[in-house]
Order: structure tokens, then sequence, then C-alpha cells
């Protein structure tokens, strides 16, 4: 009598083909999920940094005012609002030579002011930062005037409060985001009470708009 020997099913069998679309699905799924969350990590890093900047920015503009009793800025600036307003945002660049007085290189002929003014007599150092590499993010120039630029090489702004009634406009009024300008939850104040804030262009390096980084929120 032939005995018919059955074979029996193999424990370790291949994976089908649909199997192996379903793992590759999940796989560059999970892939995806990762690289957006590093992405926004990165991003959120760089913010980070920028924000510390401006925050040693006022700091540094706030010693200076308790030594000197005015803002680091060419006095012949602080009038040019007109009627009564706060003058227009000013950039950290070699006009102002407002970075050459917080750095104590104001005694160089000038500083930055092309007015030859001393704006910082005590030869007193506000403020560390670093050298910009490739023209971004710290000093750009070799020697002052110095130039401050963020991390897309475009300067910093700063309000100051020239007119004396401890606030400063709101650059939020006119953001071109509504979610920030007319926020029904959190509307944006008419005037920030305080007589300093700064902020940078951000990655669009377009002035108010939603990727702007500023000192007086933190979205």
């Amino acid at each position: 009598m032939k005995t018919i020997l059955r074979r029996q099913p193999s424990a370790q069998q291949g994976f089908t083909l649909i199997e192996l679309l379903v793992v590759v699905t999940i796989i560059g799924v999970l892939a995806g999920l990762v690289m957006s969350q590093a992405t926004r990590m990165m991003e959120d890093a760089r913010k980070l940094q920028v924000q510390t900047v401006l925050k040693d920015l006022r700091i540094a503009i706030g010693n200076y005012q308790v030594d000197y009793n005015r803002y680091p800025v060419d006095p012949s600036m602080m009038s040019s609002g007109g009627d009564g307003e706060d003058i227009q945002p000013i950039p950290t660049d070699e006009s102002s030579g407002i970075i050459d007085a917080l750095l104590s290189t104001a005694s160089s002929p000038g500083g930055g002011t092309g007015s030859g003014l001393n704006l910082n007599p005590r030869d007193i150092k506000y403020i560390d930062l670093p050298v910009a590499k490739n023209g971004v993010f710290g000093l750009v120039n070799a020697q002052p005037p110095y130039r401050l630029t963020d991390l897309w090489g475009q300067t910093y702004r700063i309000l100051l409060d020239t007119n004396g009634d401890k606030q400063v406009t709101n650059p939020d009024l006119n953001n071109s985001d509504p979610t920030i300008a007319q926020n029904p939850i959190s509307p944006p104040p008419a005037n920030l009470p305080t007589d300093v804030a700064i902020y940078s262009l951000g990655k669009d390096k377009t002035p108010q708009t939603k990727d702007d980084i500023v000192s007086w929120r933190q979205k």
C-alpha cells in the first residue's frame, strides 16, 4: 500500500505583495511624521535663538538707560517722530549707531551715526554678540560701525518710546495675518506697555507677517 505524504504548511511563509505594500506605506507615514516633527523642532530652535537676542538687546538698552538716562541713539533722531508720535522703528544697521553704543565701540569717530558723537563715553560693554557667518546671525563688518543681523540676514527693528508716554504703538495692529491683527479672543492692544520693543522680520523677511519674531509675544 502506497503511503501519500502530505506537505505540512511552512511556519515561515513569505509576505504577500499586499502585506509588503502595507508595511511600506506605514513606514512612509511614520517617516513623514518624523521629518515633519524634526523640521518643526528645528524651526522652534531657530526662533528661540532669535528670541534670545531680542531679550539680550532689551536688557542691554535698559542698562544703558540706567547709566545714561537716554537711549543709545543719536539724540537728533529722537525728535523725528513729529506730532508727539514715537519715531519710526530703528534698524540695527550702521546708520543708527545703536549697536556700536551697546558694544562700547561708539568711541570710534562717529560711532556709526555720522555725526562724530560719542554715544558711550564711559566705554561700557552692555552686550555680547556673535560674529555673523556669511552675513547672518551676528555682527557684520570687521569693525564699527556694525550691522546686527538675524538668522536670515535681516536687521532687527527696535521701537522706542520717544514721546515719554511709557508705551509704543503695537505693530500687530497691521499684521497681515488676521489671527493676529483681528483675533476676537485676544485682540492686540493698540499700544504695548513698554518703552522698548524689538522684532525680527522672520524667515519671509517681510514685516508685519505671521512669522515675525517679536519681544512682546511668544507665538
